[in-house]
């Protein structure tokens, strides 16, 4: 059996120190009955522990947003497992199992094509339902998001409207700090990029578009991006009608 000691060293160095701070090592339920080291097959909202923790550790270390690394298998870490999910053609449901830890551990830090014109840019994949924050020419972060799902609905006027997300090289070109209440719903901190369309936080994110045309990401995510985004910023929306190539071409 290990020693106190020797459970203390192997979490000094799995852990950050304010994980660390928190565990209890006396705690009989620290790794499960029998777990000992071993890494679970499956990691799912509600979890927590240290695997919660390395697995947060790691998706930050590849450009993922898992929240504050506690352990704690909450929202953030679900955006995030969505989101590598997504980018790594994985099954979008929100529980990191063999597959995911397969891919994680041959993961690096995602990079795209370099722009010479737009080294600082947001990308939108509609086919991956993702966002990427460019500075640089470099990625940033990666946000899971929902976009227009393609159904019908009544616009204000009362005529049918497709739900779809225009494609294309746009830029920020207006903003509201705080909360925009539609006919259509409510955006948080929303930033248009071409008429009423924006990307804005939303209470709902599913792992599928679901939108009436806007980019939504989690409010958390919003929150974080209002501190890189500008107005003039380039958008990219691509991958229905319109490949990415197409728009460094253009």
């Amino acid at each position: 059996m290990r020693t106190i000691g020797a459970l203390t060293a192997a979490l000094m160095v799995l852990l950050p120190s304010p994980v660390l701070a928190g565990i209890d090592l006396d705690d009989p339920d620290l790794f499960g009955p029998g777990e000992g080291w071993d890494r679970p097959s499956e990691l799912e909202p509600g979890d927590n522990g240290p695997w919660v923790a390395r697995l947060q550790e790691r998706l930050a270390a590849v450009g993922y947003r898992p929240g504050p690394i506690d352990g704690v298998y909450g929202k953030a870490t679900r955006g995030a497992v969505y989101a590598f999910e997504k980018v790594n053609g994985l099954e979008r449901d929100g529980v990191f199992g063999p597959e995911d830890w397969d891919a994680l551990d041959q993961a690096a830090p995602l990079e795209l094509p370099a722009s010479e014109k737009d080294p600082d840019r947001v990308e939108v994949d509609l086919e991956d339902q993702v966002l990427y924050l460019v500075e640089d020419n470099r990625v940033r972060t990666v946000l899971p998001i929902s976009s227009g799902n393609g159904e019908y609905f009544r616009g204000r006027g009362g005529a049918w409207v497709k739900a779809r997300t225009p494609e294309g090289r746009f830029q920020f070109t207006r903003r509201i700090d705080g909360w925009r209440i539609s006919y259509l719903g409510a955006l948080y901190r929303p930033f248009y990029f071409r008429g009423g369309y924006a990307i804005h936080g939303s209470a709902s994110v599913p792992p599928f578009p679901a939108s009436h045309g806007c980019v939504r990401v989690e409010n958390h995510d919003m929150d974080y991006l209002v501190t890189r985004l500008s107005i003039g910023m380039p958008v990219y929306v691509y991958g229905h009608s319109t490949p990415r190539t197409d728009l460094f071409e253009a």
